[in-house]
């Protein structure tokens, strides 16, 4: 029997660091990164959470599903000067994978950012680098030579997406939803998208008191994971177990997930809201807040866990490809 051909495919190498930051710097550093696929928060010794943290995508959290985009219809002239000239776009290609497929996404600042597979990028004729495309939409003029060179090679390329969009409009007084009204003029099929939270609770759990942030993300990995961590069995927290020094026993441990689409602004609005949350229970315990990015986006892809405590200590751990994504 012939043997078959084995490859060795190498797991990605990560880097991991932890960067002590104060609040202005989280907030600010939120806008370097895209569009983020669901948001956890793990809150220890909170038996009750008020309405409006459960509530606060309620009314400004819906996107929407665009069927069957092509690239033309992201550079047409009516797209862009409603949209792109008068807010900030967010779209990311939907059910596509990186290195497989060709992947787009609309992120920070309007920049259109393409990841295409070999054949594509050969085939649009475009400068591309490492595979990928980046237009800045705001800057296009709809009478160079320049756009019309787009206009040609995007009219060559015959694959269709299925996206995630939504619209931050720079007039309060203009409904986001004008952004699926507009697709849905075109022809293009548009369905409403809401984010979906799930909320568990364990109960009788010894946690650490957040003064080691190594020890505590350790722990929050296990928690997330489901893995029960037992002081009459050897887990690879340091030390082995938690001690009375450096834990505190609690009555629950309550986690809520928000899955979705979430701009930089929504995330934000998250991070304000468990930050009030916080300084209106005044208690001494911290809260972590993890940030998991979508897969499949052009842009770097970095895990984000935040830990904040009262004492406005806050540290950010940082998990990468130490190669691009």
């Amino acid at each position: 029997m012939i043997e078959p051909e084995l490859f060795n495919f190498k797991p990605t190498t990560k880097k991991h660091m932890y960067v002590k930051k104060s609040w202005d710097k989280i907030i600010e550093n939120i806008d370097e990164y895209g569009l983020t696929h669901s948001m956890t928060v793990v809150l220890p010794d909170t038996l009750f959470i008020p309405n409006y943290v459960e509530s606060m995508f309620s009314e400004n959290g819906y996107y929407y599903l665009i069927k069957d985009v092509t690239l033309c219809s992201l550079i047409d002239e009516g797209f862009i000067t409603s949209f792109v000239k008068n807010g900030n776009v967010y779209a990311i290609s939907l059910d596509t994978d990186l290195e497989v497929d060709d992947c787009i996404s609309i992120t920070n600042n309007n920049l259109l950012r393409m990841s295409l597979i070999e054949s594509s990028y050969q085939n649009i004729c475009l400068p591309v680098k490492d595979s990928k495309i980046t237009l800045d939409l705001k800057e296009l003029k709809f009478n160079s030579k320049y756009f019309q060179r787009i206009k040609e090679c995007f009219q060559r390329f015959p694959i269709k997406f299925d996206l995630l969009i939504c619209w931050e409009s720079n007039d309060d007084n203009v409904c986001p939803s004008s952004i699926a009204s507009y697709f849905n003029k075109k022809g293009f099929k548009c369905q409403e998208c809401f984010p979906r939270s799930t909320t568990t609770r364990k109960y009788n759990i010894t946690i650490p008191t957040g003064k080691d942030t190594t020890l505590l993300d350790t722990w929050l990995s296990y928690y997330c994971l489901g893995i029960k961590i037992d002081d009459g069995e050897p887990c690879i927290l340091p030390n082995g177990k938690l001690t009375k020094s450096d834990s505190h026993n609690v009555g629950q441990v309550t986690q809520i997930i928000w899955t979705g689409f979430f701009n930089n602004d929504k995330v934000k609005l998250l991070f304000e809201t468990f930050r009030n949350f916080m300084e209106k229970e005044g208690k001494s315990y911290w809260i972590a807040i993890h940030l998991e990015p979508f897969l499949n986006s052009p842009y770097p892809c970095v895990h984000r866990t935040f830990l904040l405590n009262p004492e406005d200590q806050y540290y950010v751990s940082y998990c990468t490809n130490s190669k691009k994504c």
